[in-house]
């Protein structure tokens, strides 16, 4: 934000402002365009890398839920197999010990 002189009555105004608050001179025309000229354009989503993280995020929540949820409908493992981590399980239980 910048200050400009009023050509109407010399008082400081801002170059946001629509009119001097002084006079009401309409400052806008005078101060130029306060938008970038349409040749102008700031820098597209498809090159920013921010965009590129987020949605690389989210289609890996969306993979990682549809796999859980595909095991989830496979039910409890069948009888007699064991878990595949087994070690220190007879240590914990006391299965170590000489009956």
């Amino acid at each position: 934000m910048a200050l400009i002189e009023c050509p109407e009555c010399g008082e400081q105004v801002s170059t946001l402002a629509a009119a001097c608050p002084h006079c009401g001179f309409p400052i806008s025309a005078e101060a130029g365009p306060l938008l970038a000229p349409p040749g102008e354009r700031g820098p597209s989503r498809w090159t920013d890398p921010g965009f590129w993280i987020i949605l690389a995020g989210l289609v890996a929540v969306i993979v990682m839920s549809i796999l859980i949820l595909r095991h989830a409908e496979d039910g409890p493992p069948p009888e007699g197999t064991t878990p595949a981590t087994t070690v220190g399980a007879p240590v914990l239980l006391g299965w170590d010990q000489a009956q």
